[in-house]
């Protein structure tokens, strides 16, 4: 990257409900995984539990944000 960390391009470019906003978009789609595998035959418990965590807080972390006026 030109010399310029990663961690200085994520600080100015990935703000909080950007980062919300991805985890609900990467939850839903697990969670639904792992609902599917769980009811079917399958190991589909820690999907489960790993899409519903990322799907619950980045739902939290959106409803907290601070909305400008």
């Amino acid at each position: 990257m030109d010399g310029r960390s990663v961690t200085a391009w994520a600080r100015r470019n990935i703000t909080e409900r950007r980062l919300a906003v991805a985890m609900v978009v990467a939850g839903t789609p697990t969670t639904l995984a792992g609902v599917a595998m769980y009811v079917l035959p399958g190991s589909g418990f820690p999907l489960l539990v790993i899409g519903l965590s990322l799907l619950i807080t980045g739902l939290a972390m959106l409803g907290a944000a601070r909305k400008s006026p």
